[in-house]
């Protein structure tokens, strides 16, 4: 029963946290739409938004993997003497199975706001 659990909380957590950056970059995107719009209307190329959505979502993986990791290694130090504790660690594996797995998240989550900067007419930026 536990590593059924064990493994159900993690397709959880995979899940919510895809859906979670899903919705940030989304309403990062529809927040901006008029900025998309202007720099498509000034001749900026797809591939250029493109390149600027994921280099944003490269910045925030990057510091968001930089944050967890480090608080988790800190708990990790801080607890190494608990003898309740004893024999568990971070082993490099961790990180980097970690680090690999956020950028599929972001990578997906990042697709559903690109698609709607693609489709977007650079002519919104004159109508309101």
């Amino acid at each position: 029963g536990i590593p059924i659990n064990f493994g159900i909380t993690i397709t959880l957590g995979f899940i919510i946290g895809t859906v979670i950056a899903g919705q940030t970059f989304f309403m990062f995107v529809i927040e901006n739409l008029k900025q998309f719009g202007a720099l498509k209307a000034i001749g900026v190329t797809n591939g250029q938004i493109l390149g600027m959505v994921l280099l944003q979502a490269a910045v925030v993986t990057f510091i968001g993997f930089g944050i967890g990791i480090g608080l988790t290694t800190a708990f990790f130090e801080s607890t190494k003497d608990v003898t309740a504790l004893r024999g568990f660690g971070m082993p490099w594996q961790v990180a980097v199975g970690t680090a690999m797995t956020m950028v599929v998240i972001i990578f997906i989550a990042s697709l559903a706001s690109i698609r709607k900067v693609l489709k977007l007419d650079p002519a919104i930026v004159f109508r309101s």
